[in-house]
């Protein structure tokens, strides 16, 4: 007996018609009625008694089509089951971010905290890396949200790439350096300065804005790349007593040797991005968390 031929049945047996029988399961009447014998011939009795007016179920008949039809039910029912089963958010959701993690604790923390109390199940397991790693990471599927920097980023399919937030820049300078002590400057004050950056192969066209920014004053910065992490360009500037550009709202963050310095407007806009997996609940959820959150650190600065 298979299942198909126990459907045909509780079919039959609910219209006592094969004409209706058959309409119902878009099969044809010899069809039907071939899977009613081969049925009968399974269990070893009768199911139905033919006349004129159609069908009526034997005793046999109606034990099957009550029993039959739990066990029908009972299938659906563990169908359906692995089927949402299959569904589920992933147990673990893995989350990138670029910088440090004292850089992004004011977004990625609070956002993660709210995140986990809608999703009680779900893990997560959170990784600093380069944007373009960020990039291969969410093209492979081995991140499922990333927290990406200024930069060009291309099409990802089944990936959603979103403004989160601008974000207005600020100089790094070594705490030794001449413009140390200033709190707020002019672009035109750094036209001679050397500026340490990410490479390129690590962010791709992060300094877009800045460069804009250098021309619109008349300059074209002087950069050099160095390095794929910010603590690596850091590093490099202050042995070099070169200047670094970074995130305003990072200026609180400990950084020992280093200080910050506000742009005078109009200032340097750098944009902040958010990616997620577009077939993950969760994923499209802590993205937009992670965009409020940006957005609110972001407007106290």
């Amino acid at each position: 007996m298979e299942l198909r031929h126990l459907r045909t049945f509780v079919v039959a047996a609910e219209t006592l018609n094969i004409s209706a029988a058959a309409r119902q399961l878009r099969v044809t009447q010899p069809a039907l009625s071939r899977q009613i014998r081969e049925l009968e011939h399974s269990v070893g009795h009768s199911l139905f008694v033919r006349h004129p007016g159609g069908l009526r179920l034997t005793a046999a008949g109606v034990e099957l089509k009550s029993r039959g039809g739990q066990a029908i039910e009972a299938f659906d029912l563990a169908l359906r089951s692995v089927r949402e089963e299959g569904t589920k958010e992933p147990a673990v959701m893995h989350v990138g971010y670029y910088a440090t993690i004292d850089t992004w604790a004011k977004i990625l923390v609070p956002a993660l905290d709210k995140i986990g109390r809608r999703f009680h199940e779900t893990k997560f397991s959170v990784s600093e890396m380069t944007c373009a790693q960020l990039v291969t990471g969410l093209r492979e599927g081995r991140i499922d949200v990333a927290v990406l920097g200024p930069g060009d980023y291309p099409h990802i399919p089944g990936i959603t790439i979103e403004l989160a937030c601008q974000f207005p820049a600020a100089v790094l300078v070594p705490s030794n350096h001449r413009l140390a002590k200033k709190r707020q400057i002019d672009l035109e004050e750094i036209r001679d300065e050397e500026v340490i950056s990410l490479s390129e192969e690590s962010s791709p066209g992060r300094n877009a804005a800045f460069i804009a920014a250098c021309a619109a004053v008349g300059f074209t910065p002087r950069i050099t790349y160095l390095g794929s992490s910010i603590p690596e360009a850091i590093s490099a500037g202050i042995q070099r007593q070169a200047i670094g550009i970074a995130g305003s709202f990072v200026m609180n963050a400990p950084c020992p040797g280093v200080a910050f310095l506000k742009i005078k407007p109009p200032g340097v806009l750098l944009n902040l991005y958010v990616a997620y997996a577009e077939n993950s609940t969760a994923a499209r959820y802590l993205g937009e968390l992670i965009g409020t959150e940006a957005r609110r650190v972001v407007g106290r600065v």
